[in-house]
């Protein structure tokens, strides 16, 4: 999400370019599983109903846990629905981007994040 746009998923890119260099931002698309960010951790919950979700685990209480998928979608969920819950040690943000671009327009997505600074730089 950068300020208002986008989806409240993984940390905020308003001012990534004050954060990681250049090589770091290539690194974070290539690789996003290298360095995940505190409160971001990806989590596989397996449901008694043998299904399997992964997402952020945005709060958790003594009776439900809420995960946020990929697509920000929050899904609220009642402990005793829930066999298994494990931290991954995979990021939610995709892997393999850079095959869904050319060479040119993975600079410019770099290049476009590298300039989101604080505004008093």
């Amino acid at each position: 999400k950068i300020g208002d746009v986008g989806k409240d998923v993984g940390p905020s890119l308003t001012e990534i370019g004050s954060k990681l260099s250049k090589e770091a931002l290539f690194v974070s698309i290539l690789d996003p599983s290298a360095g995940i960010s505190h409160n971001y951790e990806t989590y596989a919950i397996v449901l008694n109903s043998g299904n399997i979700l992964s997402g952020i685990v945005v709060s958790r209480s003594d009776s439900e846990v809420v995960l946020r998928n990929a697509e920000g979608i929050d899904r609220v969920l009642a402990i005793d629905e829930i066999e298994v819950l494990k931290k991954t040690s995979v990021s939610l943000m995709p892997s393999d981007l850079q095959k869904e671009m050319t060479v040119d327009e993975l600079v410019n997505v770099v290049a476009f994040l590298a300039q989101l600074k604080k505004m008093s730089e």
